[in-house]
């Protein structure tokens, strides 16, 4: 591991990728998992019952994006896509796959109310909750912007076939976006039919106010808006971490 003092950087979605391995290591010790490597180098993880699949793309070892697939039953045509383009932190992307994993156990009873891990509210009323207010977008969407206006969270109106939204043909039921939404720093997709306490708790992650470790120079620079943000925007903040002096 690098010696060099690692930051407290906030708010998470500015942070950078972070280490895959949040993501990889869940796989590595979630029981009966499958894991496969393809000749172009991408890796994939298989659930024991096949109707989950998240393939990560990127350098060898490293992977930089993640596509989430869920089917209706082993070797039919997937129902649902979350998609973690390159630079989404590994928390996020972690967020959902950790609630992904612990639900196929139970079919997602355990989060119902009622359930040991209930999760309240929506995305959107996680988020509103949490100072984020409804900003302009794209006609047929509707937008909710970070108190910071530094990230988006977009929500189709209307609907599209399943199929052409799960191929990227047609925007996607919901998307996060962060940074300047015209050239988002990343963004992540879900399509109608994604379960829905993993998105939950990917809205939570994608909203934390909470700092999160990085390396010095792991802080990706903050990209110019194209144009004025609704509100008050600053970029990421980070410090030192807390005996980061003593740290190997």
């Amino acid at each position: 591991m690098s010696s060099a003092a690692p930051l407290l950087v906030r708010p998470l979605r500015l942070a950078g990728p972070g280490d895959h391995r949040l993501v990889t290591g869940l796989f590595a010790s979630a029981p009966g998992w499958s894991r496969a490597r393809a000749p172009d180098g991408s890796v994939r993880f298989t659930s024991p019952c096949r109707t989950a699949a998240i393939t990560g793309t990127g350098p060898p070892g490293h992977p930089a994006a993640w596509a989430v697939h869920g089917y209706p039953a082993p070797g039919s045509k997937p129902l649902w896509r979350a998609a973690f383009g390159p630079g989404t932190p590994a928390e996020i992307t972690a967020a959902f796959t950790a609630v992904l994993v612990d639900g196929l156990r139970s079919g997602h009873r355990d989060y119902l109310r009622g359930g040991p891990h209930h999760l309240p509210g929506t995305p959107a009323s996680v988020l509103a909750d949490r100072g984020w207010q409804p900003a302009p977008g794209p006609k047929g969407f509707h937008d909710q912007v970070a108190p910071d206006a530094t990230a988006r969270y977009r929500h189709r109106v209307g609907h599209h076939p399943t199929d052409a939204e799960v191929a990227g043909l047609v925007p996607p039921s919901w998307r996060v976006l962060a940074g300047d939404p015209q050239r988002p720093s990343w963004r992540a997709d879900f399509t109608i039919g994604v379960p829905f306490y993993p998105l939950l708790r990917a809205a939570l992650a994608f909203s934390s106010p909470e700092p999160v470790e990085r390396p010095l120079g792991g802080v990706p620079a903050r990209r110019p808006y194209s144009s004025p943000p609704q509100g008050p925007a600053a970029p990421a903040a980070a410090v030192p971490a807390p005996g980061s002096a003593r740290r190997r």
